[in-house]
């Protein structure tokens, strides 16, 4: 969904809670991979998560960033994602107010980036 940006998806496991999913990225981007766990997904509430547990933004003062996002109805007949992040930190690190916002801007960026796929391929996940 975001070709500029990346190489390869390897899935382990079958795709359901505990699968990992593993995104290789192009180079000369910050990070070469990142690793997800998937939670879990409710079909009936439209909702899923994951965790962010290897490569990408964590380095070495995040052991995982968890994510939960569920989609619901908005008035103009579309549909709005509220997600909820947790940040994990190694040790006693306390991660600072401007961490988090440049983590969750970057995490917007994707969001962003696959609403725009998702508006132009409407059919994609039929």
């Amino acid at each position: 969904m975001l070709p500029l940006m990346q190489l390869s998806v390897e899935l382990e496991g079958d795709g359901k809670p505990g699968s990992i999913v593993k995104i290789n990225f192009v180079e000369g981007l910050p990070f070469q991979y990142m690793k997800h766990m998937i939670g879990g997904h409710d079909e009936n509430n439209l909702s899923y998560s994951y965790s962010l547990i290897e490569g990408g933004p964590l380095g070495d003062k995040l052991e995982k960033i968890s994510y939960e996002n569920q989609f619901v109805a908005a008035a103009s007949g579309r549909s709005v994602c509220k997600s909820s992040i947790k940040f994990y930190t190694v040790g006693d690190y306390v991660i600072t107010e401007d961490e988090i916002k440049a983590l969750i801007q970057r995490s917007e960026v994707v969001y962003k980036a696959i609403e725009a796929f998702l508006l132009a391929n409407p059919d994609a996940c039929n």
